[in-house]
């Protein structure tokens, strides 16, 4: 029998975001002082984006394509796991694939252009910026202004810039455009910030290039060109003092703790609790480290951690049976071609 799953630690950040989250994404309907701060807001960005569409704030970039992933919500759909897809699938073609991210929460994340290499660590330049580093062959450049970062990275001979979280980031242009929404979640009770969990409005749909759908099924009644289903799958962890490789049934009916600071864990345990493994979930905000001294107090020695989670820490901070989850992207044969038809045309 699967176990319920429960959160063993809450930071007050979590907490917040919890609460937050019950308002977007319940039905509940937003306090007034939510609703004013969403109206200013809402107004503040139509302004922005205005005085870019004007030329009055600049918005340019190097002679190359770029493409930019991002979300119309804040928090977990899936954004980055696809940036990690396409770049991966660009290099296997032979392309030579550059990666603009804001390095964000990183302590050196700033408005001058890095280059990440094998040293940098998720302290310095953000959890994001480090997994993408390590698990793709792309290079990978972190500045809070991504129309710096994306020159330097032409000055650096690659085929193609891709912008991870990139879609609000009008300072630099771009050729083609997609945004991530998670199924289960969609967009919430519509509203912009802070009253709902939308950074600008649906309206937006409209102009996308792309709007994939992390689950393949969306519950909204949102109609838009080239929707695309995909999923994220987790059927193998390996574990990471050995390399040995398992699949995930072989922890059918076994106590495993999951440590899983990213933007929608439920989603994760979820999918995890279907496959028959009892789930824990170690609950932190996005982007925040656990307290390692309460991994010491568990029952279930088992651990699962995220690729996303693992860059945080060193591997000598968990015990021998410790897992990292195997995330595979699993997209229809016909979609994919087409998405990448698309991408290829704007490169070539």
């Amino acid at each position: 029998m699967v176990n319920m799953p429960f959160c063993i630690k809450c930071s007050s950040m979590t907490k917040v975001i919890q609460i937050l989250e019950t308002i977007w994404y319940q039905d509940k309907k937003p306090p007034l002082i939510l609703i004013v701060l969403s109206k200013i807001y809402g107004f503040l960005f139509k302004i922005r984006k205005a005085l870019f569409s004007l030329g009055i704030l600049s918005s340019t970039k190097p002679d190359i394509p770029v493409i930019v992933i991002g979300n119309l919500n804040i928090g977990g759909t899936g954004k980055t796991p696809f940036t990690l897809y396409l770049a991966n699938t660009l290099s296997r073609s032979g392309k030579k694939v550059g990666i603009v991210t804001r390095g964000y929460l990183g302590k050196k994340s700033s408005s001058t252009p890095h280059i990440l290499d094998e040293d940098s660590n998720a302290q310095d330049f953000g959890d994001e910026a480090v997994y993408l580093s390590r698990y793709s062959d792309s290079i990978v450049c972190v500045c809070k202004k991504r129309s710096l970062a994306a020159n330097l990275l032409f000055e650096q001979g690659v085929d193609v810039i891709l912008s991870d979280d990139g879609l609000q980031h009008y300072a630099l242009k771009r050729d083609l455009e997609f945004a991530v929404v998670s199924s289960n979640r969609a967009f919430g009770n519509r509203q912009l910030l802070p009253a709902g969990p939308l950074r600008e409005g649906l309206e937006r749909l409209d102009t996308l290039d792309f709007l994939l759908l992390n689950g393949k099924t969306i519950d909204d009644d949102i109609h838009t060109k080239n929707m695309i289903g995909f999923e994220i799958a987790n059927k193998e962890v390996t574990n990471i003092h050995n390399g040995q490789v398992r699949s995930i049934e072989d922890f059918m009916n076994c106590d495993v703790t999951l440590i899983a600071g990213i933007g929608n864990p439920d989603a994760l345990v979820k999918k995890l609790s279907k496959l028959g493994t009892n789930i824990h979930a170690m609950e932190v905000a996005d982007h925040q480290k656990i307290d390692l001294s309460e991994i010491k107090n568990l029952k279930s020695r088992t651990l699962f951690i995220t690729p996303k989670d693992l860059v945080k820490y060193s591997k000598g901070d968990f015990p021998q049976d410790t897992w990292e989850l195997i995330p595979e992207m699993m997209i229809d044969q016909s979609q994919e071609e087409f998405i990448m038809n698309k991408v290829i045309g704007i490169i070539q």
